[in-house]
């Protein structure tokens, strides 16, 4: 896999959203809403469209949009949403995701290690992450001056484990842990634990959300972090998809 690095700041956005007033009785619960990201670097526009898994009023937001989306998009959306767009588009690529968030911030027993990574290994970074052959997400110089990013070395230097974020955003209170990588070579070894106990301390300090995603079938990723306090977030049932407009 040939990874693209970004930066999160879109260059532009249509955020559709169903609004808050009530419908069905569920006010209080979050709006369907889609929206478009066109990240630095990437060369596929970025669709996120969140809701509740086979939401009627999701499906049919998609469906009214879909006629604006380009031909070829990919992104983090609800599950379900494959059944709007058929008329338009195929799906040609579908990962199920599991998203966790830190319940049992207490289980984090231990300060964690890792080396600090600023934008002076940004470039180290972006090739230790680029030659790891499933490295996952994105990266961009935003995304480290965070100031969240740790890594592990061996003795020459090279990074051989990280462990960031993905968003970030104080004005929500949220963080995402992203770009937990470990080299194949050094698996084993608990290099991931310890990044992500660090990281999940200093977030939890700031953030009151600190969340992430696991794939479905990442069991022992699952585990790793349940062991560490994070449990299943309800309602956000989510698939990594990629799609292409029919000719």
């Amino acid at each position: 896999m040939r990874r693209q690095t970004c930066t999160s700041t879109a260059s532009a956005t249509w955020p559709t959203t169903s609004g808050v007033a009530p419908h069905g009785g569920r006010r209080h619960e979050r709006p369907s809403a889609i929206g478009r990201l066109r990240l630095d670097g990437i060369p596929e526009p970025i669709v996120d469209a969140q809701g509740f898994p086979d939401d009627p009023e999701l499906l049919a937001l998609v469906a009214s949009v879909a006629q604006q989306l380009p031909d070829a998009c990919a992104g983090q959306v609800a599950i379900g949403i494959d059944r709007a767009l058929p008329p338009w588009f195929d799906l040609v690529e579908s990962v199920a995701l599991r998203g966790m968030v830190l319940a049992r911030p207490d289980r984090l027993a231990g300060d964690g290690v890792g080396d600090r990574l600023g934008m002076d290994e940004y470039p180290q970074l972006w090739v230790f992450l680029d030659a790891t052959v499933d490295a996952e997400g994105f990266l961009g110089p935003d995304m480290v001056t965070t100031g969240h990013y740790l890594g592990s070395r061996d003795g020459s230097g090279a990074l051989v484990a990280v462990a960031g974020v993905h968003p970030a955003e104080k004005s929500h209170g949220v963080a995402v842990i992203g770009n937990v990588v470990t080299h194949p070579d050094h698996r084993g070894r608990g290099l991931a634990r310890v990044l992500v106990t660090r990281l999940a301390r200093a977030l939890h300090e700031t953030y009151p959300g600190v969340g992430l995603n696991c794939r479905a079938e990442n069991i022992a990723a699952m585990r790793l972090c349940g062991s560490l306090g994070f449990g299943p977030y309800g309602g956000h049932a989510l698939v990594h998809q990629r799609f292409v407009r029919r000719v």
